[in-house]
């Protein structure tokens, strides 16, 4: 995804991260500024570190993730700051892999001494970085949906569970689609668990799983499976690759048509809009935003990523879970009226906010957001109609309270 902001003015970015080249610097720029008073709160800033995938597997979902993370941060900044203190980014790219997530999440806490980290793509990242920042009890906020389960103080999630993504979508399927299905996806932590969560739900709606599937990164050729969907005759296939793995899958099942109605709860617009509209035309996708959502919030949140990014650009649901992770710290800190880490995430149980996806509330028991779950039916030219919106629904994390 291209990115427009090469020639702003840099403000609150800190030059650290300036340096760092590469994706990164796709966020070289403030893009509100802040006001002056806080530009003179010398070193009295919050210092939030940002790492993802901005080069490997994910780099597509990366780049739009740190755009939405700078742009809160700016307005954030823009509009005095948390706790009247300017907030100052570090952002570093972890390549997609476990050890660098470890080494950038240390570096934010022994080196940078942030006083939070946001970011990451994948399961491996966030597991990597909590194995370094939960023992030095420093708070990380991971916004893409995941497998669930997650219990741990030091950790909040504002991306999609299981609960929140496939037990109402499900049912949905099961009385508009089919009650059989194939599930296929990548071999690791989210798609592994995630097919079990798929397949508890086809059963408890009297559903059957014919077929499931791993495939190691990178695979090129998904012709022998594709064999073994027209043999199964499943109602649905369901999806769940990681990456450019996905389009490479997408393309191949389009051309070969096995059968089936193709499905996912990992799919979005910066996918489907890299593609010929055939391939991905029909796709029915579960998440908790859409660039076609339509409401006042969301149209206002669009139209500034795209005056700063793009007219042609699009925010996808990681995205903009970015986006409110970092809004909600802010607010966390303004109520807790310090940066201190115990503080604030005591201060995060219960905030509200009027997210791009709909009203949001943090469940402090157990540190996850309540997200909206919404069905798209992806068009021709790669955007989703909405078809269905079940609103808020509550994360469940079963065994947990943490307050």
């Amino acid at each position: 995804m291209k990115s427009n902001n090469k020639n702003k003015p840099a403000s609150t970015m800190s030059r650290r991260a300036m340096l760092h080249g590469g994706a990164g610097a796709i966020v070289g720029a403030s893009l509100l500024g802040a006001p002056s008073i806080l530009r003179a709160a010398g070193n009295d800033e919050i210092k939030i570190g940002f790492h993802s995938a901005l080069t490997g597997l994910e780099t597509l979902l990366g780049e739009t993730q740190v755009n939405c993370f700078q742009m809160a941060v700016d307005e954030i900044n823009a509009a005095g700051g948390a706790a009247g203190r300017e907030i100052e980014v570090l952002i570093e790219d972890n390549q997609t892999t476990t050890r660098g997530a470890i080494d950038k999440t240390r570096k934010f806490i022994l080196q940078d001494e942030v006083d939070v980290i946001i970011g990451m793509i994948t399961s491996l990242e966030r597991t990597a970085a909590l194995s370094v920042s939960a023992p030095a009890k420093k708070l990380v906020i991971y916004p893409t949906y995941y497998e669930g389960g997650e219990c741990e103080r030091y950790l909040a999630c504002t991306g999609q569970i299981p609960n929140q993504s496939i037990d109402p979508f499900v049912p949905w399927i099961a009385d508009n689609v089919g009650k059989s299905v194939y599930i296929l996806g990548s071999d690791y932590g989210w798609p592994q668990e995630t097919a079990k969560a798929i397949a508890a739900a086809f059963e408890a709606t009297g559903g059957t799983v014919l077929g499931t599937e791993f495939f190691p990164f990178g695979t090129q050729d998904f012709g022998p499976a594709l064999d073994r969907i027209r043999q199964a005759k499943p109602d649905v296939v369901w999806e769940l690759f990681a990456g450019a793995d996905a389009l490479t899958f997408i393309k191949q099942f389009a051309s070969y048509k096995p059968g089936g109605q193709l499905l996912t709860n990992g799919l979005d617009e910066l996918f489907t809009t890299a593609v010929d509209g055939s391939d991905v035309e029909g796709i029915i996708v579960n998440q908790s935003y859409f660039s076609s959502l339509k409401s006042p919030t969301s149209d206002t949140f669009l139209a500034n990523y795209r005056a700063h990014f793009g007219a042609d650009t699009f925010v996808n649901a990681i995205a903009e879970a970015t986006y409110v992770a970092t809004k909600l710290y802010a607010q966390a800190v303004d109520k807790a009226g310090t940066a201190e880490t115990e503080a604030v995430i005591d201060a995060m149980a219960g905030l509200e906010l009027d997210a791009p996806q709909g009203k949001v509330t943090f469940d402090g028991t157990t540190n996850h957001l309540a997200t909206h779950s919404i069905i798209g039916r992806c068009r021709n030219d790669g955007q989703f109609d909405i078809i269905e919106d079940f609103g808020a629904v509550a994360p469940r994390v079963d065994g947990c309270k943490l307050t």
